[in-house]
Protein backbone atom coordinates (compact mmCIF):
# COMPACT_ATOMS: atom_id res chain seq x y z
CA UNK A 1 0.00 0.00 0.00
CA UNK A 2 1.29 3.46 -0.88
CA UNK A 3 1.58 6.19 1.74
CA UNK A 4 -1.06 8.15 -0.16
CA UNK A 5 -3.56 5.30 0.17
CA UNK A 6 -2.78 4.94 3.86
CA UNK A 7 -3.00 8.67 4.51
CA UNK A 8 -6.50 8.73 3.04
CA UNK A 9 -7.59 6.20 5.66
CA UNK A 10 -6.70 8.58 8.49
CA UNK A 11 -7.43 12.07 7.11
CA UNK A 12 -9.74 13.58 4.50
CA UNK A 13 -7.60 14.63 1.57
CA UNK A 14 -8.02 17.92 -0.29
CA UNK A 15 -6.25 19.10 -3.44
CA UNK A 16 -3.92 22.10 -3.14
CA UNK A 17 -3.79 22.73 -6.88
CA UNK A 18 -6.15 24.30 -9.40
CA UNK A 19 -5.34 21.56 -11.90
CA UNK A 20 -7.89 19.10 -13.27
CA UNK A 21 -5.17 16.72 -14.47
CA UNK A 22 -3.71 16.39 -10.97
CA UNK A 23 -7.22 15.83 -9.62
CA UNK A 24 -7.76 13.02 -12.13
CA UNK A 25 -4.38 11.44 -11.45
CA UNK A 26 -4.53 11.37 -7.66
CA UNK A 27 -8.25 11.61 -6.80
CA UNK A 28 -10.68 11.30 -5.22
CA UNK A 29 -10.55 14.63 -3.40
CA UNK A 30 -12.94 16.49 -1.16
CA UNK A 31 -12.12 20.18 -1.59
CA UNK A 32 -9.82 22.06 -3.91
CA UNK A 33 -7.85 24.81 -2.20
CA UNK A 34 -6.15 27.63 -4.05
CA UNK A 35 -4.64 31.07 -3.58
CA UNK A 36 -3.10 33.78 -5.73
CA UNK A 37 0.20 31.90 -6.04
CA UNK A 38 -1.49 28.69 -7.17
CA UNK A 39 -3.70 30.54 -9.65
CA UNK A 40 -0.77 32.52 -11.06
CA UNK A 41 1.38 29.41 -11.52
CA UNK A 42 -1.47 27.55 -13.19
CA UNK A 43 -2.34 30.42 -15.53
CA UNK A 44 1.32 30.74 -16.53
CA UNK A 45 0.96 27.47 -18.41
CA UNK A 46 0.30 27.96 -22.15
CA UNK A 47 -2.80 25.74 -22.19
CA UNK A 48 -4.75 28.46 -20.35
CA UNK A 49 -4.18 31.23 -22.90
CA UNK A 50 -7.75 31.04 -24.19
CA UNK A 51 -9.21 31.08 -20.67
CA UNK A 52 -7.29 34.27 -19.87
CA UNK A 53 -8.57 36.03 -22.99
CA UNK A 54 -12.12 34.78 -22.39
CA UNK A 55 -11.95 36.20 -18.86
CA UNK A 56 -10.87 39.59 -20.18
CA UNK A 57 -13.71 39.67 -22.71
CA UNK A 58 -16.22 38.65 -20.05
CA UNK A 59 -14.99 41.38 -17.69
CA UNK A 60 -15.35 44.05 -20.38
CA UNK A 61 -18.81 42.78 -21.27
CA UNK A 62 -19.91 42.81 -17.63
CA UNK A 63 -18.80 46.40 -17.18
CA UNK A 64 -20.37 47.53 -20.45
CA UNK A 65 -23.68 45.92 -19.50
CA UNK A 66 -23.55 47.15 -15.91
CA UNK A 67 -23.50 43.62 -14.48
CA UNK A 68 -20.39 44.43 -12.44
CA UNK A 69 -19.15 47.91 -11.57
CA UNK A 70 -15.53 47.54 -10.50
CA UNK A 71 -12.42 47.86 -12.63
CA UNK A 72 -11.82 45.54 -15.57
CA UNK A 73 -8.44 44.36 -14.32
CA UNK A 74 -9.61 42.98 -10.99
CA UNK A 75 -12.74 41.61 -12.60
CA UNK A 76 -10.62 39.77 -15.16
CA UNK A 77 -8.55 38.22 -12.37
CA UNK A 78 -11.70 37.05 -10.60
CA UNK A 79 -13.13 35.59 -13.81
CA UNK A 80 -9.89 33.67 -14.38
CA UNK A 81 -10.16 32.29 -10.86
CA UNK A 82 -13.81 31.31 -11.28
CA UNK A 83 -13.28 29.65 -14.66
CA UNK A 84 -10.32 27.63 -13.36
CA UNK A 85 -12.33 26.48 -10.36
CA UNK A 86 -15.23 25.43 -12.55
CA UNK A 87 -12.91 23.12 -14.50
CA UNK A 88 -12.02 21.13 -11.37
CA UNK A 89 -15.47 21.10 -9.71
CA UNK A 90 -16.68 17.85 -11.41
CA UNK A 91 -13.71 16.02 -9.87
CA UNK A 92 -14.50 17.08 -6.29
CA UNK A 93 -17.00 15.94 -3.69
CA UNK A 94 -16.66 19.14 -1.65
CA UNK A 95 -15.88 22.80 -2.15
CA UNK A 96 -13.98 24.95 -4.59
CA UNK A 97 -11.98 27.42 -2.50
CA UNK A 98 -10.58 30.77 -3.62
CA UNK A 99 -8.83 33.50 -1.67
CA UNK A 100 -9.75 37.17 -1.34
CA UNK A 101 -7.23 39.90 -2.13
CA UNK A 102 -4.28 39.55 0.26
CA UNK A 103 -3.54 43.22 -0.40
CA UNK A 104 -6.84 44.02 1.36
CA UNK A 105 -6.39 41.55 4.22
CA UNK A 106 -6.59 44.32 6.82
CA UNK A 107 -9.69 45.93 5.30
CA UNK A 108 -12.94 44.28 6.41
CA UNK A 109 -15.27 46.10 4.00
CA UNK A 110 -13.08 45.48 0.97
CA UNK A 111 -12.72 41.81 1.85
CA UNK A 112 -16.48 41.35 2.24
CA UNK A 113 -17.10 43.09 -1.09
CA UNK A 114 -14.54 40.96 -2.90
CA UNK A 115 -15.79 37.71 -1.39
CA UNK A 116 -19.37 38.44 -2.44
CA UNK A 117 -18.30 39.17 -6.00
CA UNK A 118 -16.25 36.00 -6.18
CA UNK A 119 -19.28 33.95 -5.17
CA UNK A 120 -21.37 35.69 -7.85
CA UNK A 121 -18.81 34.93 -10.55
CA UNK A 122 -18.41 31.33 -9.46
CA UNK A 123 -22.16 30.87 -9.77
CA UNK A 124 -22.14 32.37 -13.26
CA UNK A 125 -19.24 30.05 -14.15
CA UNK A 126 -21.29 27.03 -13.09
CA UNK A 127 -20.17 26.55 -9.48
CA UNK A 128 -23.17 26.77 -7.10
CA UNK A 129 -22.68 29.04 -4.10
CA UNK A 130 -23.25 25.99 -1.90
CA UNK A 131 -20.04 24.51 -3.37
CA UNK A 132 -17.94 27.66 -2.93
CA UNK A 133 -15.86 28.48 0.14
CA UNK A 134 -13.93 31.74 0.36
CA UNK A 135 -10.48 31.76 1.94
CA UNK A 136 -9.74 34.86 3.99
CA UNK A 137 -6.45 35.66 5.76
CA UNK A 138 -6.99 35.49 9.52
CA UNK A 139 -6.09 39.04 10.45
CA UNK A 140 -8.47 40.68 12.93
CA UNK A 141 -10.12 42.49 10.03
CA UNK A 142 -10.25 39.32 7.95
CA UNK A 143 -11.90 37.35 10.74
CA UNK A 144 -14.48 40.11 11.11
CA UNK A 145 -15.14 39.79 7.38
CA UNK A 146 -15.62 36.04 7.82
CA UNK A 147 -18.24 36.71 10.50
CA UNK A 148 -20.15 39.14 8.28
CA UNK A 149 -20.06 36.78 5.31
CA UNK A 150 -21.11 33.76 7.34
CA UNK A 151 -23.88 35.39 9.34
CA UNK A 152 -25.24 38.04 6.99
CA UNK A 153 -24.67 36.54 3.53
CA UNK A 154 -24.65 32.76 4.08
CA UNK A 155 -21.24 32.50 2.42
CA UNK A 156 -18.91 29.66 3.43
CA UNK A 157 -15.54 30.82 4.69
CA UNK A 158 -12.14 29.44 5.60
CA UNK A 159 -9.70 31.33 7.81
CA UNK A 160 -6.24 30.98 6.28
CA UNK A 161 -2.70 32.03 7.21
CA UNK A 162 -3.40 30.59 10.66
CA UNK A 163 -0.27 30.25 12.77
CA UNK A 164 -1.62 30.18 16.33
CA UNK A 165 -4.45 28.60 18.28
CA UNK A 166 -5.98 31.99 19.08
CA UNK A 167 -6.66 32.70 15.40
CA UNK A 168 -8.30 29.32 14.95
CA UNK A 169 -10.53 29.64 18.01
CA UNK A 170 -11.67 33.10 16.92
CA UNK A 171 -12.42 31.70 13.46
CA UNK A 172 -14.44 28.83 14.89
CA UNK A 173 -16.24 30.38 17.84
CA UNK A 174 -16.59 34.00 16.74
CA UNK A 175 -16.49 34.13 12.94
CA UNK A 176 -18.41 30.94 12.12
CA UNK A 177 -15.85 29.68 9.60
CA UNK A 178 -16.47 26.33 7.99
CA UNK A 179 -12.73 25.57 8.00
CA UNK A 180 -9.55 26.97 9.45
CA UNK A 181 -6.22 26.37 7.77
CA UNK A 182 -3.16 26.22 10.03
CA UNK A 183 0.18 26.42 8.24
CA UNK A 184 2.58 23.68 9.29
CA UNK A 185 5.46 25.61 7.69
CA UNK A 186 5.87 29.35 7.22
CA UNK A 187 4.70 30.31 3.74
CA UNK A 188 8.19 31.45 2.77
CA UNK A 189 9.39 27.85 2.41
CA UNK A 190 7.44 27.70 -0.87
CA UNK A 191 9.07 30.87 -2.21
CA UNK A 192 12.55 31.21 -0.70
CA UNK A 193 15.04 28.44 -1.58
CA UNK A 194 16.85 27.06 1.44
CA UNK A 195 14.39 28.50 3.98
CA UNK A 196 12.84 25.18 4.96
CA UNK A 197 14.15 23.62 8.18
CA UNK A 198 14.07 19.83 8.50
CA UNK A 199 13.17 18.65 12.01
CA UNK A 200 14.14 15.26 13.39
CA UNK A 201 10.75 14.98 15.10
CA UNK A 202 8.13 17.29 13.54
CA UNK A 203 5.50 16.37 16.16
CA UNK A 204 7.49 17.80 19.06
CA UNK A 205 9.83 20.25 17.32
CA UNK A 206 7.87 22.13 14.63
CA UNK A 207 6.09 25.25 15.83
CA UNK A 208 3.44 24.92 13.12
CA UNK A 209 2.86 21.23 13.72
CA UNK A 210 2.42 21.76 17.46
CA UNK A 211 -0.03 24.61 16.80
CA UNK A 212 -2.00 22.44 14.36
CA UNK A 213 -2.23 19.64 16.91
CA UNK A 214 -3.48 21.94 19.65
CA UNK A 215 -6.03 23.53 17.31
CA UNK A 216 -7.39 20.07 16.53
CA UNK A 217 -7.49 19.10 20.21
CA UNK A 218 -9.21 22.36 21.15
CA UNK A 219 -11.85 21.93 18.45
CA UNK A 220 -12.59 18.39 19.59
CA UNK A 221 -12.66 19.34 23.27
CA UNK A 222 -15.03 22.22 22.61
CA UNK A 223 -17.23 20.41 20.11
CA UNK A 224 -17.06 23.16 17.49
CA UNK A 225 -18.34 22.51 13.99
CA UNK A 226 -15.35 24.13 12.27
CA UNK A 227 -12.90 21.67 10.73
CA UNK A 228 -9.13 21.85 10.62
CA UNK A 229 -7.71 21.90 7.09
CA UNK A 230 -3.94 21.78 7.49
CA UNK A 231 -1.63 23.18 4.81
CA UNK A 232 1.94 24.13 3.85
CA UNK A 233 3.91 20.90 3.74
CA UNK A 234 7.35 20.09 2.35
CA UNK A 235 8.37 16.59 3.45
CA UNK A 236 6.70 13.20 3.58
CA UNK A 237 7.36 13.04 7.32
CA UNK A 238 5.51 16.32 7.90
CA UNK A 239 2.55 15.01 5.95
CA UNK A 240 2.40 11.72 7.83
CA UNK A 241 2.40 13.75 11.05
CA UNK A 242 -1.01 15.06 9.96
CA UNK A 243 -2.54 11.58 10.11
CA UNK A 244 -5.67 11.93 12.21
CA UNK A 245 -6.27 15.64 11.64
CA UNK A 246 -9.67 16.52 10.12
CA UNK A 247 -8.34 17.39 6.67
CA UNK A 248 -5.09 18.16 4.87
CA UNK A 249 -4.52 19.80 1.50
CA UNK A 250 -1.65 18.53 -0.63
CA UNK A 251 -0.07 19.83 -3.81
CA UNK A 252 0.96 17.82 -6.84
CA UNK A 253 4.57 17.31 -5.72
CA UNK A 254 3.58 15.86 -2.36
CA UNK A 255 0.89 13.72 -3.95
CA UNK A 256 3.50 12.24 -6.31
CA UNK A 257 5.89 11.63 -3.42
CA UNK A 258 3.30 9.84 -1.31
CA UNK A 259 1.99 7.74 -4.18
CA UNK A 260 5.52 6.55 -4.98
CA UNK A 261 6.45 5.70 -1.38
CA UNK A 262 5.45 2.44 0.29
CA UNK A 263 4.23 2.29 3.86
CA UNK A 264 6.75 1.00 6.38
CA UNK A 265 7.16 0.34 10.09
CA UNK A 266 8.84 3.74 10.50
CA UNK A 267 5.88 5.56 8.99
CA UNK A 268 3.42 3.40 10.93
CA UNK A 269 5.01 4.44 14.23
CA UNK A 270 5.00 8.10 13.21
CA UNK A 271 1.37 7.84 12.16
CA UNK A 272 0.37 6.30 15.49
CA UNK A 273 2.05 9.10 17.43
CA UNK A 274 0.40 11.71 15.22
CA UNK A 275 -3.09 10.28 15.66
CA UNK A 276 -2.59 10.25 19.41
CA UNK A 277 -1.52 13.91 19.42
CA UNK A 278 -4.87 14.99 17.92
CA UNK A 279 -6.96 13.24 20.57
CA UNK A 280 -8.88 15.61 22.87
CA UNK A 281 -7.62 13.51 25.77
CA UNK A 282 -3.97 14.09 24.85
CA UNK A 283 -2.62 16.43 27.53
CA UNK A 284 -0.03 19.11 26.84
CA UNK A 285 0.80 21.53 29.63
CA UNK A 286 0.92 24.55 27.33
CA UNK A 287 -2.59 24.02 25.88
CA UNK A 288 -5.00 26.89 26.43
CA UNK A 289 -7.81 26.30 28.92
CA UNK A 290 -11.14 25.42 27.31
CA UNK A 291 -12.70 28.57 28.73
CA UNK A 292 -10.25 30.81 26.84
CA UNK A 293 -12.08 32.82 24.18
CA UNK A 294 -11.04 35.47 21.67
CA UNK A 295 -13.83 37.94 20.83
CA UNK A 296 -13.65 39.93 17.59
CA UNK A 297 -15.52 42.98 18.84
CA UNK A 298 -13.54 45.89 20.22
CA UNK A 299 -11.43 46.00 22.23
CA UNK A 300 -10.55 42.42 21.13
CA UNK A 301 -7.70 42.64 23.60
CA UNK A 302 -6.79 38.95 23.79
CA UNK A 303 -6.71 38.36 20.04
CA UNK A 304 -4.85 41.59 19.32
CA UNK A 305 -2.21 40.64 21.87
CA UNK A 306 -1.78 37.20 20.31
CA UNK A 307 -1.49 38.61 16.77
CA UNK A 308 0.99 41.25 17.92
CA UNK A 309 3.55 38.74 19.17
CA UNK A 310 6.63 39.52 17.02
CA UNK A 311 7.08 36.02 15.57
CA UNK A 312 3.39 35.71 14.69
CA UNK A 313 3.12 39.22 13.27
CA UNK A 314 6.11 38.45 11.04
CA UNK A 315 4.66 35.13 9.84
CA UNK A 316 1.35 36.74 8.87
CA UNK A 317 2.94 39.79 7.25
CA UNK A 318 5.39 37.65 5.31
CA UNK A 319 2.62 35.35 4.05
CA UNK A 320 0.55 38.33 2.92
CA UNK A 321 3.59 39.78 1.15
CA UNK A 322 4.17 36.61 -0.87
CA UNK A 323 0.50 36.30 -1.74
CA UNK A 324 0.32 39.98 -2.70
CA UNK A 325 3.28 39.52 -5.04
CA UNK A 326 1.31 36.76 -6.77
CA UNK A 327 -1.78 38.98 -6.80
CA UNK A 328 0.30 41.57 -8.65
CA UNK A 329 1.39 38.88 -11.09
CA UNK A 330 -2.25 38.08 -11.82
CA UNK A 331 -2.96 41.78 -12.33
CA UNK A 332 -0.18 41.92 -14.92
CA UNK A 333 -1.67 38.91 -16.74
CA UNK A 334 -5.08 40.57 -16.73
CA UNK A 335 -3.72 43.88 -18.00
CA UNK A 336 -2.01 42.17 -20.92
CA UNK A 337 -5.14 40.16 -21.75
CA UNK A 338 -7.30 43.29 -21.70
CA UNK A 339 -4.85 45.07 -24.01
CA UNK A 340 -4.84 42.08 -26.38
CA UNK A 341 -8.63 41.80 -26.67
CA UNK A 342 -9.04 45.54 -27.23
CA UNK A 343 -6.54 45.81 -30.10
Amino acid sequence: MSLLDQFRKDTILDLDANDAEVAKKHGPFGNMTSNQAIIFNELSRPNHADLILESARQALSDIEQGVEKDGAVELTVDWMTAKLGAEVLPLLSGFVLAQTHPSQARNTDATVKHARRMVRLFERAGVPSSRVCIKIPATLEGLRACRILSKDHNINTLATTVFIVEQALAAAEEAGCLFTSPYVNPLEVHFVPGSHVVHADPITEMRGMKATAEIQRQFRRRGVATKVLAASLITIEETICLSGVDRATLGSTMLDMLSNEKDSERFQKLRERAIQSYSPDFQVASDLPVDAHFPLDEPATALKAALARPEIAHLITDALRHFTNSENGLIALAEKALADVQK
